[in-house]
């Protein structure tokens, strides 16, 4: 079901319930947006969630905490009526997460490995914090995160019909779908919700198949684009300036460094994949490489065209099929990989394969890692050399990404998981950069969106499944082909879509107006 929604018209107290993070991920930065613009219309706003306190959240007046003693820490600024408040739930040191991350101060478990124990203590510390939070703030509107553990925390904290949810399909993918306790959270959780919102159409569906009752009152309510960020670019002024930030403003120095590839090759040259797992751990995932910023002044100068990819190392994510359509590409495009994940090493193990054009070891790759390989023996010794022409920048904070990406030709987006929505795809797009994306899931619904608006059907994704990479691969190459002003053209038509109809200013009011 999609509804309309007109503007807010008076101010209101919002309490907002997300359990990680306002950066690095899409859920996060779905809640920090949408905070920051009821903030800017006047609603004041507590989110509930452990970001600490930052720098990098100007629009963030005050910082607490909160347990079953109550709220207490709060200190900020007001700024007129207008006001946002952090307040950390006090969970102890056991924070549970869909994908593992690196927390500073918590011990990071996957919710499929917690014992019931561990996740009835969770549960029970965030009830406490969110009842205390909402008897200090006594909010007009609550809207609890994910479909599971966000909603089952309001039911228990607030009572039915107290709150509304917004699901955003890690839930889905990570947790519900391997074990049925936290499928019956979601429907105790999402059943006594007013409403659910989703970013798309199929990941409500895929809610609603877990949960039925909830059919009637769901609501599409996208994710936006910071359209003033994310905007055409030269490549070189772009990347440049994506350099001159990360010099200025992060500390690299424990990211992943360059003799880390070559330890790689030692360690695959050996056939022990404990050893490439064991690499991951040995650098910090959090922060971008050391010399990122000479790779992207590099690239900068680069005159041919340049394909990336942008998200999480892991295998759900596709990034082994991204390596390969490069491979496909030929000598005259140049990569750019941009993320972090306990992958990595793999990852760079393939690109290792295929530089040395050694079929053996690709085979090896294909049988004893879970990436998806596609390439023939013929294809792996014809990209030999394929080192010289990929670059890795390690992890980018949104505020870098916005830098990088315009210098893009083409974004590729190989995601083999159920994907909510498709962020990066719709952030390129704004950027005037071609996304091609896997046609399934939300992912689907984003390229239909996108190549309607560019009057291109089909252009702008492949089917998935067995062969996609050279189906990928062959996509890109259209869009490629079509020369450096038919895709100015293009790259126009998408970001006037993207303008007109995913910003965060439209999905904050639809997401309150879903709420109310």
């Amino acid at each position: 079901m999609v509804r309309r929604y007109d503007r807010p018209v008076k101010a209101m107290r919002i309490l907002l319930w997300h359990g990680w993070l306002l950066e690095g991920t899409g859920s996060n930065i779905y809640t920090s947006k949408v905070a920051e613009v009821w903030r800017r219309q006047g609603h004041e706003v507590v989110a509930v969630c452990q970001q600490p306190p930052s720098p990098s959240f100007p629009h963030v007046d005050g910082w607490g905490t909160a347990g079953p003693a109550g709220v207490h820490g709060i200190d900020g600024n007001r700024s007129g009526d207008r006001r946002m408040v952090v307040i950390r739930p006090d969970i102890g040191t056991l924070l549970p997460v869909f994908v593992v991350d690196e927390y500073e101060g918590f011990e990071v478990k996957p919710f499929v490995d917690l014992e019931d124990d561990e996740l009835a203590t969770y549960l029970d510390r965030n009830v406490d914090a969110l009842s205390a939070v909402a008897a200090w703030s006594s909010p007009d509107v609550v809207v609890a995160g994910h479909a599971m553990p966000g909603p089952v925390v309001a039911r228990r904290a607030l009572g039915e019909g107290a709150y509304a949810a917004k699901v955003h399909g890690s839930d889905l993918e990570y947790a519900i779908r391997y074990q049925d306790r936290f499928a019956a959270l979601a429907r105790e959780g999402l059943e006594a919700a007013t409403a659910v919102a989703g970013a798309s159409a199929d990941v409500l569906q895929r809610t609603e198949a877990v949960v039925p009752a909830i059919a009637g009152r769901t609501h599409v309510v996208p994710p936006g684009v910071e359209i003033d960020a994310w905007r055409p670019r030269p490549r070189g002024a772009a990347l440049n300036d994506a350099a001159e930030r990360l010099t200025a403003d992060v500390d690299r120095s424990a990211g992943r460094h360059i003799g880390t590839d070559t330890e790689v090759r030692r360690r695959m040259a050996d056939r022990a994949p404990g050893a490439l797992d064991e690499l991951a751990g040995s650098y910090d995932q959090a922060v971008p490489d050391p010399d990122a910023p000479a790779r992207l002044r590099a690239l900068a100068s680069w005159s041919g065209p340049v394909v990336g990819y942008v998200g999480k190392l892991i295998p759900q994510k596709g990034v082994e099929r991204f390596v390969e359509v490069l491979a496909l590409l030929g000598p005259d495009v140049h990569g750019l990989v941009v993320g972090f994940g306990s992958f990595r090493e793999w990852v760079a193990a393939l690109v290792a394969a295929l530089d040395a054009g050694d079929p053996d070891a690709h085979a090896w790759l294909a049988e004893e890692s879970p990436m998806h390989l596609d390439l023939g023996a013929h294809e792996v010794t014809a990209a030999a050399g394929l080192g010289e022409r990929i670059t890795f920048t390690g992890r980018l904070a949104h505020r870098h990404l916005s830098a990088v990406t315009p210098a893009l030709d083409v974004l590729v987006v190989p995601s083999t998981l159920g994907e909510a929505f498709g962020m990066v795809a719709a952030e390129a797009a704004a950027a005037g950069v071609p996304p091609v994306v896997a046609r399934h899931s939300a992912l689907a619904e984003v390229a239909r969106a996108l190549e309607g608006a560019a009057g291109e059907p089909g252009m702008l994704s492949f089917e998935p499944g067995p062969g996609a990479t050279h189906r990928a691969a062959a996509a890109v190459r259209r869009i490629l082909d079509l020369g450096p002003a038919s895709r100015r053209e293009l790259g126009h038509a998408l970001r006037e879509y993207v303008v007109r109809e995913w910003t965060w200013d439209r999905t904050a009011d639809k997401l309150l107006a879903a709420a109310r």
